[in-house]
């Protein structure tokens, strides 16, 4: 029979590399819960409305890259490509917002899906953490998120960040621009590209976000986001600038956009080397209307999100080190009947104080369960034959050194205990 392979853009991840998620996906907990966001978690799959109400029926997202299909009920239903509208979704739908000053500050990690052309480190199947935080319309609650996306990136050991700021400001300030951009753009429009010519009508803030040379040409003069801003957004913007200034280096770009509509006042995007010309590891921004464009009571918010593949590769091309936090291996060698059962005692006992252990469960030669022990990278063996047995002791062997030692049986688990804790 053939062999059935996984469909195209969705990628196993084997044990020789989930120890790498696990690490940054431990800093992107710790780095949360020290900024006081607590973990939510939503289902992949929702009903199709809240895509096109939150993130927009005119994206590219909701037009080209979502996996859409009806339900034995008949029911559109959509695996989820992006993480902020499921969160919001489950804040009203719980009633965490329903109250009058309600304040939320919320994180995940999970898989997206998108239809999209596969490229490095963009998949149809990918991970992302994020965070969101609502309730505080303040300009440093925008700022608290930036500082958190950035020092997770420290902390998973990035280095040449670079972050970006722009704002699109209020819907009043983010509609004269849209206005001001389309004046600009239709006297042009045929040297646009094809997709760009779609989205004139529908989304043009978008074009600005295009890589095709003839978007970038052609919208080369248009007037920046910061002359259509209110009063009340400029001072919001300036306030942004002022509290990042000394905190993180940044750069005010005025071609800044984000695929979402949802977005208004701040957005940001984070860039590394190591990505080639499309190096964004994430970014976010404010959306103070999305809560109540999808039923709930209006509340400001505003969050990130952040590709976890292209963080991996990122690292990878730095050269950066990822700590392995993993326990120790205690590999337990035994020769003979009644050492595979004295062994097997003691795999429980091992486990049971919290330290890791396996043996062979197949009856192998000692060599054979050596060559075992070698290939899961265990740090010691501990080895039982008939003198042990009669000795009532183990031999621990360092795997790394070579060099062995004999332990009583009954001091072995305070003596793993003091080798584990020095690991």
């Amino acid at each position: 029979m053939s062999k059935i392979a996984a469909p195209k853009g969705f990628e196993d991840i084997l044990p020789a590399d989930s120890w790498k998620w696990h690490a940054i996906e431990a800093i992107a907990r710790e780095v949360s819960e020290l900024y006081h966001f607590q973990e939510i978690r939503t289902p992949v799959l929702e009903h199709s409305e809240l895509f096109h109400r939150g993130v927009g029926e005119t994206t590219d997202i909701v037009q080209k890259e979502t996996y859409t299909f009806d339900d034995r009920g008949g029911r559109s239903m959509t695996l989820r490509p992006e993480g902020t509208a499921g969160v919001v979704r489950a804040m009203i739908e719980h009633g965490l917002l329903a109250q009058e000053g309600a304040r939320a500050k919320v994180y995940y990690i999970a898989p997206n899906f998108r239809a999209e052309n596969v490229q490095k480190g963009r998949l149809r199947q990918h991970h992302q953490f994020g965070a969101e935080a609502f309730g505080i319309a303040n300009p440093a609650q925008d700022v608290e998120c930036i500082l958190l996306q950035m020092d997770f990136y420290r902390r998973c050991g990035i280095k040449d960040l670079s972050l970006q700021i722009n704002s699109l400001g209020d819907a009043e300030s983010k509609q004269r621009y849209r206005d001001a951009l389309m004046k600009f753009l239709k006297p042009k429009a045929e040297k646009l590209s094809e997709d760009s010519q779609r989205r004139l009508e529908t989304n043009p803030l978008r074009i600005l976000d295009s890589k095709d040379p003839r978007d970038v040409e052609t919208s080369r003069g248009a007037p920046p986001p910061s002359e259509s801003l209110s009063d009340k957004s400029r001072s919001h913007f300036d306030q942004v600038q002022k509290l990042l200034a000394g905190m993180a280096d940044f750069k005010v770009n005025p071609n800044l956009v984000r695929g979402f509509d949802y977005y208004t006042e701040t957005l940001w995007e984070v860039t590394a080397s190591g990505l080639g010309s499309q190096n964004a590891l994430g970014g976010g921004g404010r959306y103070d209307n999305l809560v109540e464009n999808l039923g709930g009571r209006p509340t400001p918010g505003v969050g990130f999100g952040s590709g976890l593949e292209r963080l991996l590769i990122a690292l990878e091309a730095q050269g950066a080190q990822i700590f392995k936090g993993a326990k120790p291996l205690f590999y337990l060698i035994y020769h003979g009947d009644a050492a595979r059962e004295a062994q097997w005692k003691l795999l429980r006992e091992l486990r049971e104080n919290n330290i890791a252990a396996d043996m062979d469960l197949s009856n192998r030669s000692v060599k054979a369960q050596f060559k075992l022990a070698d290939r899961e990278t265990a740090r010691h063996c501990l080895i039982v034959g008939d003198s042990e047995l009669a000795n009532q002791s183990i031999t621990v062997k360092d795997l790394k050194t070579g060099q062995q030692s004999s332990t009583p049986r009954a001091e072995l688990i305070h003596r793993l205990r003091l080798t584990d804790n020095k690991a």
